[in-house]
């Protein structure tokens, strides 16, 4: 188990019940792993089986070659940080604050941590800003360097790059690239972001609960696959070494 950051293991997991069902999945360490799939296909669900905020309903989901189940919460951060979709707008602290308890019950992060994360990313201007003055792109970079400044092995980010103008959404992609390959963590993400997945090292495509396919983005970005993912007649065009991905519509009933 040990060449793996995160193994499925015929698990079903959901909440009231099983949303994802007998899914067998490897997901190796490290590199970034997206996770595509129609909206309410598992993807989320699948992260926070992660972090016991699912419940796993048969089989079993390792974290590091350990079982899920055998993980006491407050240990979590040690393997584990999770950055969720929504971001509140309502959080009335500074940006250091914010990253200052990124390791829960494992103390507090030193100021040069914190520094050192900022600066390794490119924002350490806003050290010092309040986190509910920042712009949604702000916001979004500040969380997944709290993620990182946890210095957990493993980082889950949910929809990272959802309601971000072109500029930050690439922002985004890039510090992913940078955190993989700089500094040697699995990062793992779920969302509809193409590009995203076009950027990473592995894609999982999840429907109805269901393992569609797992593949490098070659494997995974073409007509077929995600035709068959989303159920509508999608097109892949190549231009200049770059993937063009839009739907084929045809007029009248």
């Amino acid at each position: 188990m040990g060449s793996y950051a995160v193994r499925f293991v015929n698990a079903s997991i959901g909440y009231d019940e099983p949303i994802i069902r007998d899914i067998m999945l490897n997901i190796p360490r490290p590199g970034l792993t997206t996770i595509l799939g129609p909206n309410g296909s598992g993807k989320t669900t699948m992260l926070r089986a992660l972090i016991k905020y699912a419940r796993i309903f048969g089989g079993y989901v390792y974290v590091d070659g350990k079982s899920v189940d055998s993980i006491p919460i407050r240990d979590l951060p040690r393997y584990i940080s999770y950055s969720p979709a929504e971001i509140n707008p309502q959080v009335i602290l500074t940006v250091r604050d914010i990253m200052r308890s990124a390791r829960g019950g494992d103390g507090w992060v030193s100021d040069e941590d914190i520094n050192d994360t900022l600066r390794f990313l490119g924002i350490q201007d806003l050290v010092d800003r309040m986190f509910n003055e920042l712009s949604t792109g702000q916001k979004r970079l500040i969380l997944i360097a709290r993620a990182l400044v946890s210095k957990a092995p493993l980082l889950l980010l949910d929809e990272p790059t959802s309601n971000l103008d072109l500029g930050n959404k690439y922002r985004v992609i890039s510090i992913l690239r940078k955190i993989v390959d700089e500094r040697d963590i699995t990062v793992i993400t779920a969302g509809h972001d193409i590009d995203l997945a076009l950027s990473s090292d592995w894609v999982v495509a999840i429907k109805d609960g269901e393992l569609l396919a797992m593949g490098s983005p070659d494997d995974i970005i073409n007509e077929n696959t995600l035709s068959k993912l989303y159920g509508i007649n999608i097109k892949v065009l190549r231009l200049n070494g770059h993937r063009l991905i839009y739907v084929e519509q045809h007029e009248g009933p």
